[in-house]
């Protein structure tokens, strides 16, 4: 499958989703699957039954890029550990570097980044209050084909929304 066509990105995720579908601890993601077991007995168990649906499909794997029995591992973005599942510090470089622009297209941005984590984050609603008070009022414009830069917005920041995207950084 040729992945330069822009839906064999989504049509490989819904044949990998087939091929491991109803498979017990197994998740997958593109050509990413990872399997969440008790224990040493039934991970060879889970092993054995993604195996031979693999086999079923003609699927092979890459023996060396696979780590087996293994109690903790990140996955994507993710560390998991026995019943604890955490973002990657080493991924989250991205949100603590984020610059402060005070410009409403760099808020956006942040936000968005911020919110792939927001499920680590309690109370993530409260703690974004004073910069989501940025984006009332304003329409997200459709991105034009023009190359002449658009002019983005320029915010009254003030030690609320100061405060607040310190410590969403820091989290």
């Amino acid at each position: 499958m040729q992945f330069g066509l822009c839906g064999a990105s989504a049509t490989f995720q819904r044949f990998i989703d087939e091929v491991t579908r109803n498979l017990e601890g197994v998740y997958a993601f593109v050509d990413n699957i990872l399997i969440a077991s008790r224990d040493p007995e039934e991970h060879h168990k889970h092993l054995k039954a993604l195996f031979s649906r693999l086999h079923e499909y003609g699927l092979s794997i890459n023996v060396s890029k696979c780590v087996f029995g293994v109690s903790k591992s990140i996955f994507l973005v993710f560390t998991f550990q026995k019943k604890v599942f955490n973002h990657s510090p080493t991924k989250s470089n991205a949100l603590q570097s984020f610059p402060n622009h005070q410009l409403l297209t760099q808020l956006r941005r942040f936000l968005g980044l911020f919110n792939f984590y927001r499920c680590f984050i309690p109370k993530a609603a409260h703690l974004l209050a004073p910069l989501i008070q940025f984006l009332e009022g304003h329409k997200k414009k459709k991105k034009t084909c023009s190359t002449v830069p658009q002019p983005t917005e320029q915010l009254q920041w003030n030690d609320a929304a100061d405060a607040a995207f310190r410590l969403a950084k820091m989290l």
